[in-house]
């Protein structure tokens, strides 16, 4: 199988442990080009594209948009058209242990045809009927229905007997079922494609044997079978799923971030030919108990979650404050913004800029430590706190120290532009050696913030604003700002944290001093 290419779910970063299939740039057939896009996948942070390793056919596409599949996983297969279905099936088994077959959308329609993946039908003899027990007729038929049912079970019971049958030419789906039936695959007659063993050839002997399938393919039952908890939806969707019993494998996924809604369920249990009642839907809340809906969530919100608590519980963390004016800041960008047409610095501009100058002259704040080991780091790269609708995420400005404040403005702001669409690359937001997070825009005059690791350090900006001063003795006015260092106390000593922010605190207050 060495013309066949597999498609993996990679590894983007140390902390990354599974994704989301958000899209597919092409179907099971299309031929794909080396180094062309091939499937969007969703992290606990970004969506990162994966590219076509080889140029050939998609085969098959195992992982479904929606689905969540560990690193490492099977995504795909690329292969020529000479291979043939057979070897790109047991390909796709070998690596999946068969259990993701039921996901798999092969290029060969006839191979799909040949197995549909759906429902898990069980075996039963055929019942007897009952009649009136004083009648002759009644006992003749209840005879009668007895022979039939003890030869059915034996005829059954013969379809399960035989040596061992792991050998025996079969579709995934088929073997699969067989042993949910207890059917031996050698007393089977193959008919399927290359003398394989299909699902129809499983059905067929057991109607033969005079078995039935308790649930045909609509009945919804038995597609509720199926383990649908790793579907992401709604709490309402997974509701009304239940009431209805629809899989909610089988629904579209056309609610908000990928998820199945209400509407989809609705339009498979049309679908399954059933109505949606008015029991099958909530009944209307009370004016006495508060709506609500269950949020999943998201796994980004997961990542921010273990990460913040993880860094709380084991980082003491302790904070050094300082009240910042900023009137000769705020003149220094109103000149440089008005002398040049492409500047559009912002004062958060200036103070990751006055951070990086801060690291160079305090090197043992610019660390990262991993609870055993301190990494002093010779360039500043500082992460820059962006708030995104699925949470929080820090793209990092790198060697900050040597950039211009023109150069850092554009760089930032494209830096936060494709964090709000989830177009970083992994590089661009792991890692960094201190951290700006600003909440000044919101009016918010100080706050403190929770050390980003494996970093040692972030600082908490609040808003300008006018205050009264003391200036030799005078009441005046000036624009203050609140700074809030948050530091690791394991590796960051108190007076080490106040002279990083008396030194911060000269550097804004007079920023030519940075320029220098």
């Amino acid at each position: 199988m060495s013309a066949i290419t597999a498609i993996n779910m990679p590894k983007w970063g140390m902390e990354m442990s599974e994704g989301v299939i958000s899209d597919w740039h092409a179907k099971p057939g299309d031929q794909v080009t080396e180094g062309a896009d091939l499937v969007d996948i969703e992290t606990s942070k970004i969506i990162n594209t994966v590219t076509v390793p080889k140029s050939g056919l998609l085969r098959a596409i195992v992982a479904q948009s929606g689905e969540t599949w560990d690193v490492g996983a099977l995504l795909g297969v690329i292969a020529p058209a000479e291979v043939s279905d057979a070897d790109i099936e047991s390909f796709v088994a070998e690596r999946t242990g068969g259990a993701s077959a039921d996901n798999v959308s092969a290029a060969s329609s006839e191979t799909v045809a040949e197995d549909t993946p759906a429902q898990t039908p069980a075996v039963t003899a055929t019942p007897m009927n009952v009649g009136d027990e004083d009648s002759p007729s009644a006992s003749s038929q209840n005879g009668s229905a007895a022979t039939t049912s003890t030869t059915n079970a034996d005829a059954l019971k013969a379809l399960g007997e035989g040596d061992d049958d792991s050998n025996v030419q079969a579709t995934v789906i088929a073997r699969r079922l067989a042993k949910q039936y207890g059917i031996n695959l050698n007393n089977l007659t193959a008919t399927g494609r290359h003398g394989r063993v299909n699902k129809a050839d499983l059905e067929q002997a057991v109607l033969a044997a005079g078995g039935q399938l308790l649930a045909s393919a609509s009945s919804p039952n038995v597609s509720f079978q199926r383990d649908d908890s790793a579907v992401k939806a709604t709490a309402v969707a997974r509701r009304l799923a239940g009431d209805l019993g629809v899989n909610l494998l089988d629904c579209r996924a056309s609610g908000d971030r990928g998820r199945v809604c209400k509407a989809d369920v609705e339009a498979q249990a049309a679908r399954q030919g059933q109505s949606v009642s008015a029991s099958s839907v909530f009944a209307p809340v009370s004016d006495e108990a508060p709506e609500s809906e269950a949020v999943a969530m998201t796994g980004m919100r997961k990542t921010i979650a273990a990460r913040l608590q993880a860094s709380k519980q084991t980082a003491p963390h302790f904070r050094v404050n300082v009240d910042v004016e900023i009137d000769n800041l705020l003149a220094a960008r109103q000149q440089i913004n008005g002398a040049q047409r492409e500047a559009k610095i912002s004062v958060n501009d200036f103070i990751v800029k006055a951070c990086a100058c801060a690291l160079q002259r305090y090197p043992a704040m610019n660390i990262q430590f991993d609870g055993e080991t301190i990494r002093r780091f010779k360039h500043a790269d500082i992460s820059i706190a962006v708030a995104i609708d699925e949470g929080l995420i820090t793209p990092i400005a790198k060697a900050v120290e040597g950039k211009g404040l023109i150069t850092l403005s554009n760089e930032v702001r494209d830096l936060a532009t494709r964090a709000k669409i989830g177009r970083l690359s992994p590089e661009e937001f792991q890692g960094g050696t201190f951290c700006v997070s600003n909440l000044g825009m919101y009016g918010i005059k100080s706050f403190d913030a929770i050390i980003n690791p494996p970093q040692a350090a972030i600082l908490a900006v609040g808003a300008g604003e006018q205050r009264p001063v003391v200036k030799g003795g005078e009441l005046t006015v000036a624009t203050v700002m609140s700074l809030s260092l948050s530091s690791d106390h394991r590796v960051i000593d108190g007076a080490l944290a106040a002279e990083f922010m008396q030194c911060l605190k000269g550097l804004l207050e007079q920023p030519a001093t940075m320029l220098g």
